[in-house]
């Protein structure tokens, strides 16, 4: 085999503040991209991985086409690799939802992108390079992805699944969860989503029977844990109705990102627990009506949070809330009382973050007109760092809020508060995350934040 059959495919991770390359030895959060354009690859390619949050990707290889993704804070890292490969000579290709929104910025750091989804635009692109050199520096596709289209493609389903995929190292090796994709996209529109901008506010779902046999080759394998790569599985209630239904006699267990709506349906709720969920992660982003509002997340109901939460809770499932701190409308009493909801209402971990305008979304555009975007070092767009001006308190202070309050939730008094007394449905999720509490404030006290990952 040639050096020119050779890809080297990597998945960028970031540089703490420090300097230092984000990296653990198994990951929480699994990820997609890399078994997916392997599974997408032509024949007669040798296609090496590597997640960079678990291993530092060779500085030389013998690879000529290398490609890189990556997403928000890990951009700044991603264009520097880029650079390194491409004195080296090699041919340098990049995809991913920020390269995707800011085509002309990532540019000028390889030599061709990958712009929206990989289906029909990577094999394209591959071949132009077997054949000599690329013909773009562009390579898209004409149309969203969409499953009943893959028999034009001469495959019967997405090919990611297949066993022998399922078997790569970065599942079996590092991963805690098999990954699983269920539907993409969001039919929301939040100022802030990146996600929404790239699949400008598309919502599509697999075929449950894909579905169900992705979950039974996963048992063969030995687990009954997946991490469902959703956006927002439940965007179309009829469909996770009639997929829960199904999945319930398989008696898998599976997490997943959610919006608060799965709340808003008795019924939904109940066959999502039926069928194994036990984990959502909720991007309820703030307590204040103003600041949803503001952020075009009016659909959202501050003043139904608590409820909806107890709703969740009672069905054994736990629940990581994702706030945005330093809003429009926050003071910096509001982090206290965000801090003092959560423990109020049981929540088993939060993710916080300063307001971060990712360039290419309405956000983004919004505070560059105002003015207020501190930096454009990619490396600064960190969740702990302020770097949009906020309008109620100095950035200085919103950073110093944000740290007391992580601080503050991961204090034994508010782990104490949060899981005593103890859920009486799927008691050992409920002990799993107490000890994860525990675990996680210890990292913190030794001055590693692991949601920081």
């Amino acid at each position: 085999m040639s050096r020119r059959d050779k890809i080297l495919l990597i998945s960028s991770s970031h540089q703490n503040p420090d300097g230092s390359v984000a990296r653990c030895e198994r990951y929480w959060t699994s990820a997609l991209t890399l078994v997916y354009l392997k599974a997408f690859t032509p024949p007669g390619f040798q296609v090496e991985l590597v997640d960079d949050f678990l291993k530092a990707p060779p500085q030389s290889t013998d690879a000529s086409l290398v490609g890189i993704t990556a997403m928000g804070l890990q951009i700044g890292r991603a264009y520097r690799m880029a650079d390194s490969y491409r004195q080296l000579g090699k041919t340098v290709v990049m995809g991913g939802q920020w390269v995707s929104l800011n085509p002309e910025q990532a540019l000028e750091h390889c030599d061709a992108i990958v712009l929206g989804e990989a289906e029909y635009a990577w094999p394209e692109l591959v071949e132009d390079f077997r054949s000599g050199s690329l013909k773009k520096r562009i390579y898209r596709s004409d149309r969203l992805h969409d499953w009943k289209d893959l028999p034009r493609m001469d495959l019967q389903s997405l090919p990611l699944f297949r066993r022998e995929l399922m078997r790569e190292s970065l599942y079996r090796d590092y991963y805690f969860q098999f990954p699983l994709l269920v539907t993409r996209g969001c039919p929301f529109a939040c100022d802030y989503c990146s996600v929404a901008q790239y699949h400008s506010s598309g919502f599509r779902t697999r075929p449950i029977g894909d579905v169900l046999r992705d979950l039974q080759d996963v048992q063969s394998l030995g687990s009954r844990s997946v991490l469902f790569m959703d956006d927002n599985p439940v965007a179309n209630r009829t469909y996770a109705k009639e997929l829960f239904r199904a999945m319930a006699p398989l008696e898998m267990r599976w997490c997943s990102q959610c919006t608060i709506q799965i709340a808003q349906d008795p019924e939904l709720l109940d066959l999502a627990a039926d069928s194994g969920c036990f984990l959502l992660s909720i991007g309820f982003e703030t307590i204040r009506q103003s600041n949803l509002s503001d952020i075009n997340k009016n659909w959202a109901k501050a003043q139904e949070y608590s409820e909806m939460i107890r709703e969740i809770r009672e069905r054994g499932i736990q629940i990581v809330a994702l706030i945005m701190l330093g809003l429009d409308d926050d003071t910096p009493e509001d982090f206290d009382q965000t801090l003092e909801f959560l423990i109020r209402n049981k929540v088993a971990m939060a993710k916080f973050h300063l307001p971060i305008p990712y360039p290419g979304t309405r956000f983004f555009d919004r505070m560059d007109r105002e003015g207020r975007i501190l930096t454009r070092d990619w490396d600064a767009y960190h969740y702990g760092n302020a770097v949009i001006r906020p309008l109620k308190m100095s950035p200085e202070t919103a950073m110093a809020k944000y740290w007391a309050t992580y601080e503050d939730f991961f204090s034994l008094r508010s782990i104490l508060r949060r899981f005593l007394p103890p859920a009486r449905r799927n008691l050992h999720i409920s002990l799993h995350y107490l000890l994860a509490n525990l675990a996680f404030r210890k990292l913190q006290r030794a001055g590693t934040h692991p949601y920081l990952f």
